[in-house]
């Protein structure tokens, strides 16, 4: 039964993902755009765009599962799970899961 078990999301600054190691990724922050079907995901560090059909605005605080697919330059991030966590106290949380 575990060979069918999904592996964790790790938890990752937006510019420390590596699409040679990394399979899935949770990135924590605010949307800072939304363009055709991707949002754009600040994390205090650097900037994600991520390929996600969810309703979500710009300025929503956001919590992203996403599957990191390789490229022959970098590599795309596709959502899983988009959870908007709006009224979250981010200073708190990244001090308590330091993400």
């Amino acid at each position: 039964m575990d060979q069918y078990k999904r592996l964790a999301a790790a938890p990752r600054k937006a510019m420390e993902i590596n699409p040679e190691k990394d399979v899935r990724v949770r990135i924590f922050g605010k949307v800072i755009d939304k363009v055709d079907g991707t949002i754009i995901v600040d994390d205090g560090s650097s900037a994600a765009t991520i390929v996600s059909d969810t309703e979500c605005n710009v300025g929503d605080v956001v919590r992203v599962f996403a599957r990191v697919l390789p490229l022959e330059d970098g590599c795309e991030l596709r959502a899983e799970i988009v959870q908007v966590l709006n009224g979250l106290d981010m200073e708190l949380y990244k001090k308590v899961y330091g993400e």
